[in-house]
Parts: structure tokens; C-alpha cells; sequence
């Protein structure tokens, strides 16, 4: 059995991460539980999975299990113990279960450096998270590994067609906080009004800034621009847009990135770690346009370049193509049952 846990509830990169490895390994075949608090959000996706097994206990449970090393009913407790591998969704659980258990991986979503114990694996998410992980800590006695992140191949649906065909539809989505770079979508917003540029972006996501970005919006008077809330399934939204822009400070993949290119999408991004992953060297043959960060401008010239239909369904083809070749989630499989049989 393989096990997977997190304390993470809230709906986000670390619920759909691990949907995303659920599903990878159901393909292998392999049984397996997931440990979560109960009200996770993640649970309703899970259910819908053959092969995994869910336990729902209440978070200050799970807290007490792991920080008194009294866990949970013998019976639970044997099936860890017999497990094959339990992959960590959250550094704050690492030290219990790499006690205990023989082969653990701690998956590093937040791309922080933690210098692990030697017992434990250090499951990357991108190589530029290794090499700084390998700067800050030459001698380090982890495990390290990069596996990089699988997406669900879908039948592919064109998009629907513009009502106004010079009008740019831009989709951006993401958690309104300050390292999603999300304000600067306010000032590309202001400058398509100045210029007379034909686009529209709707942003869809919730977040503490929230009511800072809709007053902000409503003082500059900008009607190209409209916060759209959350919403439980944005693949049903990428096929009205054209364009998809994240501008992260931070990001150490951007499922979201992946999630848009999937459904055709061109992508405009800053240069973090997951897009610097996606596109490469040569970010237009894969899909997308990389600018510097906290560069309205630069997403402004992006923005003029795609509203040209030629390139931008040159930028389409060739984002689902990357993806579908070289993120899939067969692939992210294969990487995980490789891990699992042959880690020492």
C-alpha cells in the first residue's frame, strides 16, 4: 500500500497536487490510503478515485496523533508500518513519519529549502528547486529527486468563438494574495484603456485582497477588467477565453499553468520556477511568453502580440503539445512507480 497525508483543508495547490498523484498512481495499479482532516476540500475529489482509500479524521486529532507519536488504531498503525511509501504533503509532518517509516518523500510545494535527514527523499517539483536546494545545503544527506507534476490529457475543445473578434478574452485565476502578483492585472488593465487596446480580463479567484483590488478597480473607473469569484472548475471557462496570464512572484509549478495549456490555451507568465520549467529556453515553441516580474508593460506588448489569430493559434498548438508530451500524467506515474520500486 502507498500511503499519502497532508493537514492542508483549503482548496488550492496542495489539494489539486494531490488529486494529481492519486491519479498517477491509481494507473499503477497500486492500492492506496490518503490521510487528510476531515472537511478537507480535497475529499470530494478523492471519492471519486478507484483504489484509494480515505481517512478523515478532525486536524487537532491529527496533531495530536503525530506530535504524541500515538497514532491513530493499531490497525491503521499496521498498515503504515507494512506501507511501501508515504509521500508528505506538508514539511511539519515529515519528522513523525521519517521516525517511523522507512521509504518517506517530502514533496516540495512551496519550493522552500529544508534540509531533510538522510532517510527522508526530497521529491522536487522543478530542477531550479533542486539546484538552489543543493547551493544552500552541499552536504546535505537527503534523498533528492525532481518529479514534476502530471496532467490529465481531456478530449480537446476549441474555443468558443469571440462575440467581437478584435476583443482579446484573457483569463487569469489563481488565490488573491500578494505573491500571485494579481494587483499588477489592475495597471495592465489601466494601460489597454489608455491605449485603446481591445481586451478584457477576468480574474477569477478569492483571497484577503480582494475588496483592496475591487476598490482599486472601481477608483480608476475600469470596465475591461472584472473579479469573477471563485469557481470549482475553470476548465469550463478556459474555452471562453484566448489567453491565459499568471504574473506570480512566486510560483514554485503553477498547476493552473499546466491546467490552461491543457484546454489550448496560450500562456503569459512571469519567470518563476514552474514556468521556467514549462517553457524552457524557448518559451513561444512551448506555448507561452515569459516577462520579468512586476512588468505591466511587458504583459501589455504580450497581450498586443497574441491578439494577432495566426500567432496565437501557433501558441495554442504548441502548449497543449507541450504538455500533453511532456507532463502527462502517464508520465508522472511512471516516475512515481519507478520511485516506488526502485529507491533504495
Amino acid at each position: 500500500m502507498i500511503v499519502s497525508v497532508t493537514v492542508d483543508r483549503n482548496k488550492g495547490g496542495i489539494a489539486n497536487s494531490l488529486v494529481s498523484y492519486s491519479k498517477a498512481l491509481h494507473i499503477t495499479g497500486k492500492k492506496h490510503l490518503v490521510m487528510v482532516p476531515k472537511n478537507a476540500h480535497v475529499i470530494s475529489d478523492l471519492k471519486e478515485l478507484e483504489n484509494v482509500k480515505i481517512l478523515a479524521i478532525n486536524k487537532i486529532s491529527l496533531y495530536f496523533h503525530i506530535y504524541t507519536k500515538f497514532f491513530f488504531k493499531p490497525k491503521i498503525s499496521k498498515q503504515l508500518k507494512e506501507s511501501k511509501w508515504i509521500f508528505i504533503h506538508n514539511s511539519k509532518l515529515l519528522k513523525y513519519f521519517n521516525t517511523f517509516f522507512n521509504k518517506t518523500g517530502l514533496i516540495n510545494h512551496s519550493g522552500k529549502l529544508r534540509n531533510t535527514n538522510h532517510r527522508a527523499w526530497n521529491i522536487f517539483i522543478t530542477q531550479s528547486g533542486l539546484n538552489r536546494f543543493l547551493k544552500k545545503y552541499p552536504n546535505n544527506q537527503s534523498k533528492n529527486i525532481v518529479i514534476c507534476h502530471g496532467f490529465e490529457s481531456i478530449k480537446f475543445k476549441s474555443q468558443n468563438p469571440m462575440e467581437n473578434p478584435e476583443y482579446l478574452r484573457v483569463i487569469a485565476g489563481g488565490r488573491i494574495v500578494e505573491k500571485k502578483g494579481l494587483e499588477d492585472l489592475i495597471e495592465v488593465a489601466a494601460i489597454l484603456k489608455q491605449e485603446n487596446i481591445l481586451a478584457k480580463i477576468n480574474l477569477y479567484g478569492e483571497g484577503p485582497l480582494h475588496s483592496k483590488l475591487e476598490k482599486k478597480i472601481n477608483e480608476l473607473g475600469l470596465e475591461n477588467i472584472s473579479l469573477m469569484g471563485w469557481h470549482p472548475n475553470l476548465k469550463n471557462e478556459f474555452i471562453k477565453h484566448d489567453v491565459f496570464c499568471i504574473p506570480s512572484l512566486i510560483e514554485p509549478f503553477g498547476l493552473i499553468i499546466g491546467e490552461a495549456m491543457m484546454n489550448g490555451l496560450p500562456v503569459i507568465s512571469t519567470k518563476t520556477d514552474g514556468a521556467m520549467e514549462i517553457f524552457g529556453s524557448t518559451p513561444e515553441e512551448n506555448g507561452g511568453i515569459l516577462v520579468d516580474f512586476s512588468s505591466p508593460n511587458q504583459i501589455v506588448e504580450a497581450i498586443l502580440k497574441i491578439q494577432d489569430k495566426e500567432y496565437r493559434n501557433f501558441l495554442s498548438i504548441n502548449a497543449r503539445a507541450n504538455i500533453v508530451n511532456n507532463f502527462s500524467l502517464k508520465r508522472l506515474s511512471s516516475d512515481l512507480e519507478e520511485l516506488i520500486n526502485n529507491a533504495n
